[in-house]
């Protein structure tokens, strides 16, 4: 019996569940954090329309708790934040975690705080770009707007 796709791309996933995160012991440590602590996922036009919002909320809920896990077994008294966005640009879902002592994410823009992850991975499932976007630009019509940045955030 062969793998199929869906079941590779999510095993090609699973370092990103154990690996070993950095957190800060001070507000200072923000940058590090970022360096260390971002990871990136993407998906061609036909992986994508096989996966669901559940195989993402299951893989992030594996990442979740093995960062919970880190953070209990660490020496530091503080916990982490855990933060989830789709990056249009790049066509990625993104996620981060900083330390707690942070008094807001570090994003330069205005920001919508969601409760669920569904939002965000749903953007990212029905966004038509998942191959690049066309050499000519695109122009779907919509008046601009203010740019608002989806986020899922939640402590560990």
């Amino acid at each position: 019996m062969s793998i199929n796709d869906k079941e590779l791309y999510f095993k090609d996933l699973e370092e990103i569940i154990t690996d070993i995160i950095f957190i800060g012991s001070s507000e200072h440590d923000i940058d590090e954090e970022i360096a260390n602590n971002m990871w990136r996922i993407s998906a061609n036009k036909k992986l994508i329309k096989t996966l669901t919002i559940n195989d993402y909320k299951e893989f992030f809920n594996k990442v979740i708790h093995n960062r919970r896990d880190q953070v209990i077994n660490s020496t530091l008294k503080h916990g982490v934040i855990f933060y989830l966005w789709f990056d249009q640009l790049t066509c990625q879902l993104r996620f981060n975690l900083i330390s707690d002592l942070h008094k807001k994410l570090p994003f330069q823009c205005d920001l919508e705080i969601l409760e669920q992850m569904d939002d965000i991975i749903l953007a990212f499932l029905n966004f038509p770009f998942h191959d690049g976007l066309p050499i000519e630009g695109y122009n779907d019509n919509i008046e601009e707007k203010p740019f608002i940045l989806k986020i899922y955030q939640t402590r560990i």
